[in-house]
This record gives structure tokens, C-alpha cells and sequence, in this order.
């Protein structure tokens, strides 16, 4: 069990916590079996192009509860690490190296130290998000992640958007990790990655051509609140679909990672966190919007 935790990149306490959760599901019959579900549905789903709602992994505390249970805090990490000889077993027969495997499982601690500055405890709440990570369809290429999806638009919408490509085609789903600054250099590097590590490591699908992005990064109005800022670059580089829903909530949680603080009380140090105060508090919003972009043929060396 240690020697698993130590791909997920948890400090020694949150690795002693885990540990006696994984003892108190063992011991109990009806958390076992739970546990058991939880890591077949993630076994089964393996390398599957499936949307994250197709497996039943149901919230198990509210972060809110300092009291909450041992076992509900770190439940999923503990099916994480039951599940993750599959996943690098996966990881070694596509040739993928090691430092990609490392950086990509290292999301579950940084998730976990969100949680922890969001909220004050020790736990882990994104197994929605990082069931990707497990199942072997997301990678971390340096500032940022990509999974592999199908695409899901309808062929109207597809043409609409200008993207040459029908339902079903497969496609990379750009994230943004909170790892450092967007930098035009850095996620340069990364668009150049993406195709030819896809064509070498997965080489059985059609070639990826193009990336997407759901994100209120992508929200043009950011042109506007922080013009020539890295956010603003990142997001003008993808063509938008036309579809799009308020998002509010998860700019206010990605810039200030503060859920439960007022909103009159959030600092407003930097143009990002002014802009999008002054935004909102005038009646404004920030969509989430869908977008997409050509991959460049890049290198990996």
C-alpha cells in the first residue's frame, strides 16, 4: 500500500491516513464489497473512451464536516491504489515513460492539497475528475493534461463550429492543472507533445488531429478583464462552439480556491481576481465554453 501512495504524491500523514482507512475497509464486510464495486467499475472501464457519469462513484462527505469519517475521506484514494497495478500495467505495455506516469498520478495529491486549503481537512473529493488518471485515458504532458475522448457534438453543431469531423471521432480534452503559469512557452510545448505522443503510445486509434476544451477559461469576456494576460492568450486559441453555461462558481473556485469564504471578503491582489470581482459583482457572468483547435505534428523527442 505505501509503496502505491508514493505515485499519488501524499505527504507521510495523509499516507498514515490512507493506510488506516484501506485496514478499516477490510474489516468491514459492507465497506469491502462497496470498495470492490467501486474498483471493478474502474478495472472494467479501463483504456474506455466513456464519459466520467458512466460509473456509479457516488459522493461520500460533505468537505464542509471537519467530523467527517477516516474511511469517506480517503475511500477513493484506497480504490485508487487497489486499482493502480492496472493502470501501470497499462502504462508499461504502451511504452509510456515512467515520468509521464509519475506526473500523471501526482494529480491525486495535488487535489488532495486543494481540498485541504479549500476546506481545512485531510481527504479527497475529486474521484469524478480523477478517475481518468486510473483508468488510463489521461496524461500529464508537462503544463498541461489531455484525455482521450470521442466527440459528442452533434454533426450540426460540429459544422456550426467549423471543426471537419463527425460524431464519435476521437479527440484530446485539454485541462489546465494548477501547476504554475500559462505561459505561451509552456503550453506551446504541451499542444506540441500532445499528437505525436498519442500517435506513438495509442497508436491503434485514427490519428489525433485536434484537441477540445470545456473550460470558463475559454470565455471571451476574459479578453476584456484581463487582456494580454496568459489566461487570455490560452483561451483565444481555440475556435468556440456555440454552446456555453453560466459558470460562476468554478472561476471563483479555480482563482481563489476559497468555496466557503463571502464573496466581499476574497482578496483582490491580482488584475485576475479584480477583474473577475468587478465582473460579477456588476450583474456579470463567466461561461463555461467548448472549443477546439488543431494540433500542431510537434516532437517527443
Amino acid at each position: 500500500m505505501t509503496e502505491s501512495l508514493t505515485w499519488f504524491d501524499l505527504d507521510a500523514q495523509d499516507i498514515d491516513q490512507v493506510r488506516v482507512a484501506a485496514r478499516l475497509v477490510g474489516s468491514d464486510a459492507a465497506l469491502a464489497q462497496q470498495m470492490g464495486s467501486v474498483v471493478d467499475q474502474l478495472r472494467s472501464a479501463h483504456e474506455l473512451l466513456v464519459p466520467w457519469h458512466s460509473l456509479d462513484l457516488p459522493t461520500r462527505f460533505d468537505p464542509r464536516d471537519s467530523a467527517a469519517d477516516l474511511v469517506d475521506r480517503w475511500f477513493y484514494v484506497v480504490a485508487y491504489a487497489a486499482c493502480l497495478p492496472v493502470t501501470l500495467a497499462g502504462h508499461r505495455a504502451r511504452g509510456i515513460p515512467e515520468s509521464v506516469s509519475r506526473a500523471t498520478l501526482a494529480d491525486v495529491g495535488r487535489h488532495v492539497r486543494i481540498a485541504r486549503r479549500q476546506y481545512g481537512i485531510r481527504g479527497f473529493l475529486e474521484q469524478q475528475w480523477l478517475q481518468h488518471h486510473l483508468r488510463g485515458v489521461l496524461f500529464d504532458l508537462g503544463r498541461l493534461q489531455f484525455n482521450l475522448a470521442e466527440l459528442s457534438l452533434t454533426q450540426t453543431e460540429l459544422d456550426e463550429g467549423g471543426l471537419e469531423a463527425v460524431p464519435g471521432r476521437v479527440v484530446v480534452e485539454t485541462h489546465i492543472p494548477e501547476s504554475g503559469p500559462m505561459t505561451t512557452e509552456a503550453v506551446d510545448a504541451s499542444f506540441a507533445q500532445a499528437r505525436p505522443f498519442f500517435d506513438r503510445h495509442f497508436a491503434e486509434l485514427t490519428p489525433i488531429t485536434y484537441a477540445t476544451c470545456d473550460s470558463w477559461l475559454l470565455d471571451p469576456v476574459l479578453q476584456r478583464l484581463v487582456p494580454g494576460s496568459n489566461i487570455a492568450r490560452f483561451g483565444a486559441r481555440f475556435r468556440l462552439f456555440a454552446t456555453g453555461h453560466v459558470s460562476d462558481q468554478s472561476a471563483l473556485d479555480f482563482v481563489f480556491r476559497a468555496p466557503t469564504t463571502p464573496r466581499e471578503q476574497l482578496p483582490r491582489e491580482t488584475r485576475l481576481q479584480r477583474g473577475l470581482l468587478d465582473h460579477l459583482g456588476s450583474g456579470g457572468h463567466i461561461e463555461a465554453r467548448y472549443g477546439w483547435l488543431r494540433l500542431p505534428s510537434g516532437d517527443l523527442s
